[in-house]
């Protein structure tokens, strides 16, 4: 009785400690996210301003700006790098990974490097989201308030706590931030998870409210919106969005790739990019920072459609060399500019049709969500997004048949998200599911050996044989003095043997120490005998048979239960 009383005490202070944990997630969330979004609009409103760095040239005039705010902000970023030993940024893709398993927790250096580097590559002006990084340093305070506090709690719920908190700070969106933990993270809803995401989501909301200034991030005709005569617009909206995600999404893997093939060092990338950006900057001045108001403006019917497919085109190609060459941030937010391009030729082409112009702002709002939906494959966050943050349920239900359609097909032609592509690129493949992560995880050295026989080739064969019999096994290994192994001996094949060299089997089937649980199972399901050999650098190490990787898969399995 008094263990259980214990048991109930210690479940109560848990949840106590766990409920202020998420509290204080929230509040961390709103202040970060605040200070983050703001501060980098406000150093956009300073490049934007009238001023020096100007000049004109047959009679247009240029600003130069940008190339002074980008070489600042790289060299920041280079020394971020070095100040902090950083080799490679952290984003969303490792928060989802993160939450998939248990092996390999955040790295809390590399994350909150990551988040200095995506501010300041924002407030330099380069084409970068500002979500991304945000969504990433939530799970990050979540790691750094774990080790902190040391408390029993479910380490994936309470990431994604930070990343809720996170996505409702940075979007005035809570409900969004519920799903997005549940939808993007999680990989599943679960009941038990949602008191506590929902607690840090509100919490960060409420601060918004607050503490700071809030407003709408859209501003649309606040009115009710019929969808029926929407619809053979947003039908054909849908796969035009899908091959703009699928471009956008290309030209980052590409970037990346050439990045890496080219063999420059980080500052050689960072003033190529620099330097290219800051030309393209010249000459569609609209693609560099946020976009925030270029998004506002498209989804109004404000540019030209030929303006728009020149903005699409030069934000896929400069954000694909900012986000690969130097600079850091999410991709978010470009794709929601990149979306709201199509979606404003789509309108354009509509209004010519005699749709009002109301509608044709629910097509433009509808393909930037589209094509956002489709790029970090949150069609369910989506949604909720435009609907907070338009304050109108019309955009919202508007948006749901595009962004279905839209994330159907992208899944179909790339995959689910530009966040898995990235994980598959490094050889993980969520939709394997955790159970497959964790045994790709799980190494053979950490399974207990079995007990086995070690002969050397001068060992006659009476003598294994009584080895054999007095381990009750059947098979025995022949080794040198080193332990290196040279063979596998059967029982069978001993009768009448005086030396074993002439009938051991010479090139057993073996593991490596490190193999992993998953690939030892591909190997063990063609073996045919006792045991399989553990070697490390050709030395005999230990020994397994096939219960004990069954027993092994087992214990994962029932461990991934309990969590």
């Amino acid at each position: 009785m008094e263990s259980k009383n214990q048991q109930r005490a210690e479940m109560v202070k848990t949840g106590i400690l766990q409920f202020f944990l998420a509290i204080a997630l929230g509040l961390i969330a709103s202040i970060v996210a605040n200070a983050f979004v703001e501060g980098a609009r406000w150093f956009e409103s300073y490049q934007t301003a009238d001023g020096m760095f100007t000049a004109s040239i047959a009679g247009m005039h240029f600003s130069f700006k940008i190339f002074v705010t980008m070489s600042c902000a790289a060299v920041l970023i280079i020394l971020v790098r070095k100040f902090l030993g950083i080799t490679a940024w952290s984003g969303p893709a490792d928060s989802i990974y993160a939450v998939q398993q248990s092996k390999e927790p955040l790295d809390i250096r590399v994350g909150v490097g990551s988040t200095l580097a995506a501010f300041i590559s924002a407030s330099g002006g380069a084409s970068v989201g500002q979500y991304g990084p945000l969504v990433h340093f939530g799970a990050t305070i979540s790691q750094i308030l774990l080790k902190l506090t040391k408390i029993n709690v479910d380490k994936n719920v309470f990431l994604a706590c930070g990343v809720a908190a996170a996505i409702s700070a940075g979007f005035n969106a809570p409900i969004a931030g519920v799903l997005f933990a549940h939808e993007a993270l999680l990989r599943r809803f679960s009941v038990g998870a949602i008191a506590p995401i929902a607690i840090s989501s509100i919490v960060a909301y409420a601060a918004n409210q607050y503490l700071f200034s809030i407003e709408l991030a859209f501003l649309v005709p606040d009115m009710p919106i019929p969808v029926g005569p929407l619809i053979p617009f947003l039908l054909i909206a849908a796969p035009l969005c899908s091959l703009t995600a699928i471009a956008y999404m290309s030209a980052l893997r590409k970037g990346k790739a050439m990045a890496t093939a080219s063999g420059w060092s980080f500052p050689q990338l960072a003033v190529l990019c620099v330097v290219v950006a800051g030309f393209i900057g010249m000459i569609f001045p609209d693609v560099l920072g946020l976009g925030s108001l270029q998004i506002n403006q498209m989804i109004n019917n404000e540019f030209t459609p030929t303006y728009l497919v020149a903005l699409l085109i030069a934000k896929i190609v400069i954000t694909a060399l900012c986000l690969n060459a130097g600079f850091f941030g999410g991709v978010f937010g470009p794709a929601l500019f990149v979306g709201a391009a199509i979606g404003g030729v789509v309108a354009y082409s509509a209004g010519l049709f005699g749709l009002a112009p109301e509608m044709t702002t629910a097509i433009g709002v509808a393909s930037m969500a589209a094509v956002s939906a489709a790029v970090i494959g949150a069609p369910l966050t989506v949604i909720m997004i435009v609907i907070e943050l338009t304050g109108s349920y019309s955009y919202g239900l508007a948006s749901m048949l595009c962004v279905i359609l839209c994330s159907l097909i992208t899944y179909r032609a790339f995959g689910l998200s530009y966040f898995d592509r990235q994980l598959l690129d490094r050889g993980i493949d969520l939709k394997l599911g955790r159970e497959h992560i964790a045994l790709s995880q799980t190494t053979i050295d950490e399974i207990p050996s079995s007990d086995y026989v070690k002969v050397t080739p001068d060992t006659s064969g009476q003598a294994t044989l009584d080895m054999l019999k007095a381990a009750q096994t059947t098979e025995a290994y022949v080794c040198d003095n080193q332990d290196v192994l040279l063979g596998k001996v059967n029982v069978l094949d001993l009768q009448g043997v005086v030396t074993l060299t002439g009938i051991m089997d010479r090139t057993p089937l073996s593991f490596d120490g490190q193999d992993s649980l998953t690939h030892a199972m591909e190997k063990a399901s063609e073996f045919v005998g006792e045991s399989i050999p553990v070697v490390d650098q050709g030395r005999l190490v230990g020994a397994l048979t096939e219960g004990d990787l069954f027993n092994k898969v087992l214990s994962v399995q029932e461990e991934l239960r309990k969590q």
